[in-house]
């Protein structure tokens, strides 16, 4: 969602007395009582399973135009660029495909992109057609997310009336359902777990937001209000709300009762970023989450001597649909008893890799079926003083990451130890045919001393 102050948004709203319920028709106008089977506007659906954790993706604008990653706790994942604002992102359904689109957008027309979300480079534009980009003065779309038969939920700053956007078209359509008089979009829409649609509105620029469901007989029930929204994420069931202050505040509590009472909201993270949108790919309803590898290999795979060095390294491939973060650690503390790490040889293909203490921690974004490869060498001490064996462990610490075999995330490598007779390898001192070793030996020293105790006398 983007800033309100904007000279082309003209139209500000004052706080008119919202409607609790309200029941629509497919066209802009009066709305009239509906029941019965739900239209095409929100099917039917049942409760859905909860899903397990996936990040939450937010674009900034203004000055500071970014795509940022972060996990529920609030801690940023990664952070790119972006070409220009966007009044909201969304991932398809699938989360293969991340959505932007223009804020607020040329009279007459807007914009839908996608978007890499590895690097925020735009790789694709469709003009949107139809009663969205008719809308005036300027279509100002800040509010954008996508339903699970893949077509995108919009809602503009400057018309009550809700639309939805076939992604491979561009065509827009009327949605069967509005904010209620008085109220426009904040930016969001979200498909909660019992199939509810959650929608959050705006009544002036300053006022909190007011928070509607959706039902799939297209009612519209306003639960409450939260602070100023612009953006929101869904993660696990949970719904995360990202504020104009820049705070991601996750909603507690979700009401299925009418309220214009503020819900219960917990601040995980203070950013102090201008967000202007945000989603997940979970935010459809669809229970799509990351999915990566990781493998370990050395090289040589020993036994090595002491003063040889090994090479280790180590893969992370993203497995699934969605841009997975494919973070992992790699413990060396098994490995520094024995050796010394080499300076300068750590290295990645992609993403940051850091090497703090005994553990070696790597972070990035790949891309589905992206790859990213860390090497980095140690040299056996000479002399060994630890237990001649190194032993370490890679271990993937975001969500979806797992070992790409049973025997991958782990090497073992032995340290031969030096023989503790020094002479034994030197030419006349080998156990021959014949003799006895270490007796004979002694035995011909003894006669060779009494042989020339003899000369002596």
């Amino acid at each position: 969602m983007a800033c309100y102050g904007q000279n082309s948004l003209r139209r500000v709203l004052t706080g008119a007395a919202i409607g609790l319920v309200l029941a629509v028709t497919g066209t802009v106008g009066p709305a009239h009582a509906q029941t019965g089977t739900a239209s095409a506007g929100v099917a039917a659906s049942k409760a859905r399973a909860v899903c397990p954790p996936t990040p939450l993706w937010a674009n900034t604008g203004g000055n500071d135009r970014r795509l940022v990653q972060y996990d529920t706790t609030g801690n940023p994942l990664s952070n790119v660029p972006l070409a220009r604002d966007y009044g909201d992102i969304a991932f398809s359904p699938n989360g293969s495909t991340l959505y932007g689109v223009d804020f607020p957008g040329s009279p007459g027309a807007t914009t839908l992109y996608t978007i890499d979300p590895v690097t925020g480079a735009e790789t694709a534009s469709r003009p949107i057609s139809g009663p969205l980009a008719a809308v005036t003065s300027t279509p100002a779309v800040n509010g954008l997310t996508a339903r699970a038969d893949g077509t995108l939920i919009a809602g503009s700053f400057n018309t009550s009336q809700i639309f939805l956007i076939d992604p491979a078209t561009g065509v827009s359509t009327l949605f069967p359902a509005s904010f209620p008089a008085g109220i426009v979009s904040a930016g969001d829409f979200i498909t909660l777990d019992d199939g509810d649609v959650l929608a959050f509105g705006a009544a002036d620029t300053t006022s909190p937001s007011p928070v509607f469901r959706i039902h799939p007989d297209n009612t519209v029930v306003q639960i409450g209000t939260v602070p100023q929204t612009f953006g929101a994420a869904k993660s696990a069931g949970s719904v995360y709300a990202f504020a104009s202050n820049g705070d991601i505040n996750l909603l507690t509590s979700l009401p299925t009762t009418a309220s214009t009472s503020p819900l219960p909201v917990t601040t995980v993270e203070a950013t102090g970023r201008g967000f202007f949108g945000a989603t997940s790919t979970q935010d459809s309803g669809s229970c799509v989450v990351p999915a990566y590898t990781v493998a370990k290999s050395a090289s040589p795979t020993g036994p090595v001597n002491e003063g040889n060095t090994i090479t280790y390294r180590l893969t992370v491939t993203n497995t699934g649909t969605v841009a997975a973060n494919g973070d992992f650690t790699d413990d060396l503390s098994d490995v520094l008893d024995d050796a010394t790490f080499v300076p300068g040889s750590l290295t990645s293909t992609s993403g940051s890799a850091n090497l703090t203490g005994d553990t070696l921690s790597w972070t990035g974004t790949l891309a589905p079926g992206g790859t990213a490869t860390v090497t980095y060498q140690v040299r056996v001490d000479t002399p060994d003083t630890g237990d001649h064996t190194l032993v370490n462990y890679v271990a993937p610490t975001a969500p979806g990451g797992s070992c790409s075999s049973a025997r991958t995330c782990s090497v073992t490598i032995h340290v031969k130890k030096k023989h503790d007779h020094k002479d034994c390898d030197k030419p006349g001192h080998g156990h021959k045919p014949g003799h006895g070793g270490k007796h004979d030996h002694d035995h011909d020293h003894d006669e060779a001393h009494e042989g020339e105790g003899g000369k002596a006398a």
